[in-house]
């Protein structure tokens, strides 16, 4: 099974960045009889010609996320198909492994939280200008797979902290998706493993927290140290130094202090949904 994984993802890396075959090959400095046995599963690949590969494709730096299933270290989840960027694939992992999940989000709705129409907005706005619909609608997707997690039985408890800015602004232009997305977050927020905190202004809480949005990931096992996430441009960061993680536990506790009680929540969303057209 995790040769078929690594011969897809390889596959679709090739084919996006848009060289053939023979292309890669001569690049790589590789028979193009090597690159088709490679993806199509017939052969598995030395490491080397992976990171050979990889960098080719612009992804060497998350060369170890694949070489980890050619050695059979771990077993493929769905965060491993073609169409979830190698970059977030990790992270998807330990999300999908997470007891508690922290998230704090200054300037949008994480993405646990967002209505489709949000998701897609949200993803058309980041990618580069020009990107296919088929892939805005594909990235859009994995916001919904990630998001099935919570309504399991034994699914995560999420703690979210927003901004109003974000929920003021967000990249929606039609009122009725405005509106969507706000009763969304109040239907959440009425689940007993979701809590929603909405921050008061910096003036007047006397702390401004400078930094990348981040997670912080709580496992069940006792063994499994948190680790942080920092959402940056390309991809999540995981960051596993117990100092930096525990800063950032810090950051989230003096947030939530600074924010309004969660019990307040469903007001603020109404006060907010009030000032909206629609």
């Amino acid at each position: 099974m995790q040769l078929s994984v690594v011969a897809a993802r390889l596959s679709s890396l090739r084919t996006g960045c848009g060289l053939s075959m023979k292309a890669a090959a001569q690049t790589a400095g590789l028979n193009t009889s090597t690159i088709f046995r490679i993806e199509h599963g017939l052969v598995a690949p030395r490491e080397s010609t992976v990171r050979i590969l990889l960098d080719l494709y612009g992804e060497g730096e998350h060369a170890g996320r694949l070489l980890s299933l050619l050695r059979e270290e771990r077993v493929p989840g769905w965060y491993d198909a073609p169409g979830v960027p190698l970059g977030l694939s990790a992270y998807l992992e330990l999300e999908g492994r997470a007891q508690v999940i922290y998230t704090y989000c200054p300037r949008h709705v994480p993405p646990l939280l967002q209505t489709p129409a949000y998701a897609t907005s949200a993803v058309r706005a980041a990618l580069p200008p020009g990107t296919p619909p088929e892939q805005v609608a594909g990235h859009a997707g994995l916001v919904a797979v990630r998001q099935e997690a919570l309504d399991r039985q034994q699914g995560p408890h999420l703690w979210a902290l927003l901004d109003r800015q974000a929920l003021l602004d967000p990249p929606l232009d039609r009122p009725e998706e405005r509106l969507g997305q706000l009763d969304a977050i109040v239907l959440a927020a009425k689940q007993p493993h979701i809590a929603v905190q909405v921050l008061r202004p910096a003036a007047g809480t006397g702390y401004l927290y400078q930094g990348p949005p981040f997670t912080i990931l709580r496992f069940p096992e006792p063994d499994w140290p948190d680790v942080v996430a920092l959402h940056l441009l390309h991809a999540p960061v995981v960051v596993e130094d117990r100092r930096r993680v525990e800063e950032h536990r810090q950051a989230f506790a003096r947030l939530s202090i600074a924010s309004f009680p969660v019990a307040a929540t469903p007001d603020i969303l109404d006060e907010i949904r009030a000032t909206l057209p629609g």
